[in-house]
């Protein structure tokens, strides 16, 4: 190896774990603050700061008045670190041909979730085994009637950053104590429910919790949920309102509404084909909400997403371990959700 290849090679491995140490001490979505990372005296200290001020030129930091210390603006500017390291290691160029012409006019860099997409994308060519740089937890509730016999719905809300029909939930704030109490709370916003007390105006009774890997319909990014569902009984009803709506198996397993609108339901997609799970409403008792979490979750992997992410170990600390890819035995639920147990 040449002197000039050594010393490449060893600057690109601190550039790396420069990025993954900003990425690490980056806010999150939970509601927890960034942290500040600062660079240590060294002979590369030069050249690791003309990274944070090139990236301070993006606005993805915040430098201190020194110069020598940078906190990540947001959660987003994270995960685009952490894409930028995993292709920076590669040794991938960002850009795979600089001689082709075209312009795609609804990529123009205007929100952050653009420019993720794009290095998403970018990194699937190059890593097509990168785990995910995105992980949250969810909880999910199955609001059912019936109609008939052995006919259920489910109630579903419109979320219109996903452009979507999906279960009322969401996810995990870092205020949350308790993935009971970010059901409760997204009842509350998304049913307008004025209260949620258990048992008096409902009851909740956990299902087994799944994990689901696929980019994320808002930020573009390769994402592993954690959701936790539970089956949902309201004691005063349902309200009535535009952005929710009751939706049967045929509608569900379709991935469509009856006037052409997504729906985006995996994790009951999974949970219908489990026969030995009662998805029904249940009576009021006074029963203990924490879900037993001993067991492992199964995973469902969605399948235009599996073939990035079979098996493969962590680069760094922040990569997850992926699932591996779906086999010729998986079962598939409705339109494209291929589902793995672990």
């Amino acid at each position: 190896m040449s002197l000039v290849s050594s010393v490449a090679t060893k600057r690109r491995a601190l550039a790396c774990t420069l990025l993954d140490r900003l990425a690490a001490a980056a806010p999150t979505e939970s509601g927890a603050p960034g942290r500040l990372v600062y660079l240590e005296e060294s002979v590369e200290r030069d050249y690791l700061l003309g990274i944070l001020d090139a990236l301070t030129f993006l606005g993805a930091l915040r430098q201190t008045a020194d110069g020598f210390g940078a906190t990540v603006v947001s959660p987003q500017a994270g995960w685009t670190l952490r894409l930028l390291s995993d292709l920076l290691d590669s040794g991938a160029p960002l850009i795979a041909d600089w001689q082709s012409p075209g312009v795609t006019p609804c990529q123009l860099f205007q929100r952050p979730g653009d420019l993720l997409a794009a290095l998403e994308a970018r990194r699937r060519e190059v890593l097509p085994r990168a785990a995910p740089v995105r992980e949250v937890e969810a909880a999910v509730g199955l609001i059912s009637q019936s109609e008939g016999h052995d006919d259920l719905r489910f109630l579903l809300a419109f979320d219109a950053d996903a452009g979507a029909w999906q279960l009322p939930g969401g996810r995990r704030d870092c205020n949350d104590p308790n993935v009971e109490a970010t059901l409760l709370r997204e009842l509350r916003e998304e049913l307008g429910l004025p209260r949620t007390r258990v048992p008096d105006d409902l009851s909740l009774r956990p299902l087994p919790p799944l994990i689901a890997v696929r980019d994320s319909p808002t930020y573009g990014v390769c994402t592993r949920t954690r959701f936790y569902p539970f089956a949902v009984t309201l004691r005063h009803g349902v309200p009535a309102g535009a952005s929710l709506r009751w939706f049967g198996a045929t509608e569900l397993r379709a991935g469509r509404s009856s006037d052409g609108q997504r729906i985006d339901a995996g994790p009951l997609l999974y949970l219908l084909e489990r026969a030995d799970l009662d998805l029904g409403e249940t009576p009021f008792a006074p029963t203990a909400l924490r879900a037993d979490r001993t067991s492992e979750p199964t995973q469902f992997v969605p399948h235009w997403n599996a073939p990035a992410h079979d098996s493969g170990l962590p680069r760094r600390p922040y990569v997850l371990s992926a699932p591996e890819a779906p086999t010729a035995g998986q079962a598939l639920c409705g339109e494209g959700t291929a589902l793995q147990s672990v």
